[in-house]
């Protein structure tokens, strides 16, 4: 896992909200820590269960037609 990316993405979201609130420009973030908890903790859970997904085997392949049409106009 690349922590660099991680850290700076906290930087620059750190940054970005310093600059709103020295501003006074609204934020896009929630106002409150209940808010900010739960945004954190909807990207956590997204993030993870991508990570668990990742690791096991797609089940459902054999029913993926992709993305090439031209297989399907030779039927």
């Amino acid at each position: 896992m690349n922590y660099w990316k991680i850290l700076l993405g906290l930087a620059l979201s750190f940054l970005i909200g310093f600059g709103c609130r020295l501003t006074g420009i609204p934020a896009a973030s929630p106002p409150v820590l209940s808010g900010a908890l739960l945004v954190f903790m909807m990207s956590t859970g997204y993030w993870l269960v991508d990570r668990y997904l990742a690791t096991r085997p797609a089940q459902e392949k054999k029913h993926c037609g992709g993305h090439d049409l031209e297989k399907r106009n030779e039927a």
